[in-house]
């Protein structure tokens, strides 16, 4: 498709009215729910306040003002107001830190009705030193992980995936990503593969920020398959500009591919939840992914949720490499992701295929992570 198409096709399925009406109704939703959590926070913190007008009215008006600015991010995404994009900034911090004034209030509480009666609110500053620990943490640039995995077959083979960079949000820019690609390059990987939820905006806010991905074109092997949020943001238009930068786009297909005596099978399916944004792309399906009749030494699935793995329909791989998980990205997070996803970070074996969730090479929501961390993952086979 043209870029003159596409620019069309972008503005007739990512318009702002359009957009605008998809967010709200989440927007009110989630004011109505966070606004309820406010609640019980500022409760269980001034209850002991209430006849000390000079403690209670600052914190009542800093919770009003940090309930108003949150939800201001997820319309960030749709502009390029700096106006907008700093208190996007400023409310997706107030996220990160009611969070854990969140959990923490809630273990004061079974402290409270276990051992004392006196009120507490140790976890006050406790939650503001967890939330400047976890913006350091969040800000940080990705560090790279090596995983050696083993294939006497694939000996020599390395590929690096990259997920969940979420480019357009926040600091995470045209700027970042070419920090990023410049070193998976100096990696001198075989392959590269991003494994969905590349971006973070409308096509015309962001798609530029992605030109750095041509310097991919010194990788042998590049490949991409969407995530959740590209359908968010637009849907089919993010695989064709990727197909212009040069990626093999792999929506429920897969490519072998030969290094020196070896043939590699990577395979790759949409995101599982491809059916609540459209109906036109189909189905994710690993099974017809990973189909072939030619014979090879070594199955790669690539699927934005390490849930895919129980959607497999009798198909079977050696390795799935996923994201979508952030690694749980602010703990306790982790466990509530783990109800919904067989793996959270690392690798695990499940129905007998290996999978691996990466933590993510960018973040999304609160710019804070607490066990996790940002990353670039490299697989070498020995």
């Amino acid at each position: 498709m043209a870029t003159t198409n596409l620019q069309t096709y972008a503005e007739g399925t990512s318009g702002t009215p359009r957009r605008l009406r998809q967010i709200i109704p989440f927007v009110l939703t989630l004011l109505l729910v966070f606004g309820c959590l406010h609640y019980f926070v500022f409760f269980t913190l001034t209850r002991s306040f209430w006849g000390q007008p000079e403690i209670y009215n600052p914190i009542r008006y800093g919770f009003m003002v940090g309930l108003a600015i949150l939800p201001i991010g997820f319309f960030s995404t749709q502009t390029n107001s700096q106006v907008i994009k700093f208190f996007s900034w400023v409310g997706y911090i107030w996220m990160g830190f009611f969070s854990f004034m969140f959990f923490l209030s809630l273990v004061e509480l079974v402290v409270l009705a276990l051992f004392y009666h006196d009120y507490s609110y140790w976890y006050f500053p406790v939650a503001l030193v967890l939330s400047i620990w976890g913006l350091y943490r969040g800000l940080a640039f990705p560090k790279t992980g090596v995983h050696t995995l083993k294939n006497e077959k694939l000996r020599g083979f390395s590929m690096v995936q990259l997920s969940d960079l979420h480019v357009g949000m926040l600091h995470m820019n045209g700027v970042w990503l070419n920090r990023v690609v410049d070193m998976v390059v100096a990696l001198k990987p075989n392959a590269v593969a991003i494994t969905g939820d590349l971006i973070e905006a409308r096509f015309k806010l962001v798609s530029h920020e992605l030109e750095s991905l041509k310097k991919f074109s010194e990788i042998p092997f590049r490949f991409y398959i969407t995530g959740n949020h590209e359908y968010i943001h637009g849907g089919a238009i993010w695989e064709n500009k990727l197909k212009q930068l040069g990626f093999d786009v792999l929506h429920n297909t897969n490519q072998i591919i030969e290094f020196e005596k070896s043939k590699i099978l990577i395979a790759g399916v949409p995101d599982r939840m491809i059916k609540r944004f459209t109906r036109k792309a189909g189905k994710s399906r690993p099974d017809i992914a990973l189909g072939s009749d030619v014979q090879v030494d070594y199955r790669i699935l690539l699927a934005h949720q390490p849930a895919s793995v129980n959607e497999m329909y009798g198909a079977t791989c050696d390795l799935i490499l996923s994201g979508h998980t952030h690694g749980g990205q602010i703990f306790p997070f982790h466990f509530f992701v783990h109800l919904v996803q067989p793996v959270v970070a690392g690798f695990k074996t499940v129905n007998g295929i290996l999978v691996f969730a990466h933590q993510g090479t960018g973040l999304w929501g609160p710019p804070m992570r607490w066990f996790s961390q940002n990353e670039i993952v490299i697989f070498k086979w020995e």
